[in-house]
């Protein structure tokens, strides 16, 4: 009966009974008689009758004799309980199956649950058919009847299911094209970051080394200087400690020899005043014939100046250190070039020193040479670069229309284009207001009017800089990466007034 019983529910259980059915259609063998529970470590008689056997234990406990079955009432010589492994596999295996059984069920009525909640009509308790498009929402057949959504677009749900899917899928398309674009910023963002990290990191590198060749100088001239102040004064010293000791020499002659005199003059005999008289005067005479008073005289030494120079280690001290420096570092601290007339525009005039240019109506008759300037009125400098770190200063005074910077020797020089990076030009302009070219051409607002722009090129760092000389303030920096011959540009033209500029 079990063996039959097991195999029929095992496959029924799970699906479709609760733990008192189970308990229920197995019967009294499934459980023990005494405690009326399932079987806890089953024992069998050799009645074949089985108990639990903690059980069957405390009946026998109250009887010394007379051991029976509590079932059958067989009596039984002795104790004998066989452990009935069968029984307690069989015991096991329906107490899972009536638990996976009970949680099953409560799972199917959780999940009914839910799916009337979601899927009925909370008014109408009718199952939610339509899609309604205008309130973007499922109701049911009478919602789409009754008068709020009468004249609403209704849809069958499998419809509406298939234009929804297709409007996600639309939806899911265009975020992933838009996390795909911010991904691809967040790249050029780190990359943005690694390249002002590396920047900076080569600037503090740049300053650290021009300083600490700057300091070391500095520390070495310093040295030098006291080194030269302190061997001054040693000598001076030297020289005082001399007249010192000549001063000390004559001063202990002369008071011997007044003791000397001192001491004859306190004779009262005349014969002791006057004897000897002419070695005693000789002793302090130069000359014999001469009158005593006169020769007994201090030999004072030779004057010294003692007095330090202040004009040799202070002074202008800062023009003579600033002038060494230019030899120190590795660039001057003005280059200078002059402007090469083979490459000045037409309507440019360079000074005959080539170190000024002016604009003129008139365009002179100069050859079409191939370095020459003919759609801009421009100029380059007769000096290019292909390596170090160079400055120079062009005086732009009052002038309003102007541009200048660096160039690459391939820029186009006969057909009109862009000063821009992209075509070789590195340029500050001043069109009534000041511009540089970023992406396009971007107003820069000045707080002090330029007259004068400082102009610095660091080839192998990629930067050309624009300060104004009267505070040394930044104004605008460019930087790439240079491969060919920079030259120094200038090009100028009319002032606002169309008066003739000065140059």
């Amino acid at each position: 009966l079990l063996t039959a019983g097991f195999k029929y529910w095992k496959g029924k259980a799970e699906s479709t009974l609760t733990m008192a059915a189970l308990v229920e259609r197995a019967g009294s063998e499934l459980y023990c008689s005494i405690c009326l529970d399932f079987y806890k470590d089953p024992v069998i008689l050799d009645c074949s009758h089985s108990f639990c056997r903690a059980c069957i234990s405390q009946v026998w406990e109250k009887r010394e004799r007379d051991l029976s079955c509590p079932q059958c009432r067989q009596v039984f010589p002795e104790r004998s309980l066989r452990p009935n492994l069968a029984l307690a596999n069989i015991v096991e295996s329906f107490k899972e199956i009536g638990l996976r059984a009970e949680a099953s069920q409560q799972s199917r009525k959780r999940q009914k649950s839910e799916e009337k909640e979601e899927f009925y009509c909370e008014e109408h308790e009718e199952k939610l058919k339509l899609f309604c498009e205008e309130d973007q929402k499922m109701v049911c057949l009478i919602c789409g009847l009754s008068q709020s959504h009468k004249s609403h677009n209704l849809l069958p749900n499998k419809e509406a299911f298939q234009i929804y899917k297709e409007k996600l899928e639309e939806l899911v398309w265009d975020l992933q094209s838009q996390l795909k674009e911010a991904y691809k910023c967040g790249e050029e963002g780190e990359k943005e970051r690694e390249k002002l990290q590396k920047k900076a990191s080569y600037l503090e590198k740049q300053i650290k080394d021009d300083f600490s060749e700057l300091h070391e100088f500095l520390h070495k001239e310093e040295e030098k200087l006291k080194e030269k102040l302190e061997r001054q004064e040693m000598e001076i010293l030297q020289q005082l400690e001399e007249n010192r000791v000549k001063t000390a020499q004559e001063i202990s002659r002369l008071e011997q020899l007044i003791s000397k005199m001192q001491k004859r003059l306190n004779y009262q005999r005349a014969e002791e005043l006057l004897k000897d008289i002419k070695a005693a005067l000789t002793g302090c005479m130069l000359r014999p014939e001469a009158k005593p008073r006169t020769e007994a005289k201090f030999e004072k030494p030779k004057g010294i100046n003692a007095d330090l120079s202040e004009g040799e280690f202070i002074g202008p001290l800062q023009y003579k250190v600033w002038k060494k420096m230019r030899d120190v570092m590795d660039r001057p601290v003005l280059d200078s070039f002059t402007i090469a007339p083979k490459t000045a525009s037409p309507e440019l005039t360079v000074s005959e020193d080539g170190t000024s240019v002016q604009w003129s109506k008139k365009q002179q008759d100069v050859p079409n040479n191939p370095e020459r300037f003919i759609w801009h009125c421009a100029a380059l400098g007769s000096k290019g670069f292909t390596s170090g770190r160079h400055y120079w200063e062009v005086e732009v005074g009052d002038q309003s229309c102007w541009s200048l910077g660096v160039v690459r020797r391939s820029v186009e020089r006969k057909t009109r284009i862009s000063t821009s990076p992209v075509n070789g030009f590195y340029c500050l302009k001043k069109v009534l207001e000041y511009w540089a070219f970023y992406f396009q051409w971007t107003h820069l607002p000045l707080t002090v009017r330029a007259r004068k722009i400082g102009v610095y090129l660091d080839y192998e760092g990629g930067q050309v800089s624009f300060y104004n000389t009267e505070n040394m303030s930044h104004i605008y920096t460019y930087t790439d990466t240079f491969t060919e011959k920079m030259y120094p540009f200038f090009n100028t033209w009319w002032n606002d007034d169309r008066k003739k500029p000065e140059p």
